[in-house]
């Protein structure tokens, strides 16, 4: 009965995948970014050791290059705020 469309989870580590699923299914791609994902990216802007807000925005732009078409992530209210104030 075919899909509607297709999820890559986790995302980061198979974003070729992602890249793949949209060249050859026609229908739409999304990229989940996993819990652990997140809490990597904040534990390590917490240490200090990076900036929180540009590997947030990073990330998500890497799914958007991968081919993604829209991105389920544990930071979607943060990137929408700082997206509108851009």
């Amino acid at each position: 009965e075919g899909a509607d469309m297709v999820m890559v989870k986790p995302g980061m580590p198979y974003l070729d995948i992602v890249g793949r699923v949209k060249r050859e299914f026609a229908v739409p791609t999304y990229a989940y970014q996993v819990s652990g994902e997140y809490a990597m990216i904040c534990a390590a802007a917490q240490n200090g050791w990076l900036d929180r807000e540009k590997c947030m925005l990073e990330s998500l732009l890497g799914f958007k290059r991968a081919g993604a078409d829209g991105i389920l992530t544990y930071f979607a209210a943060d990137a929408a705020r700082m997206l509108a104030q851009r």
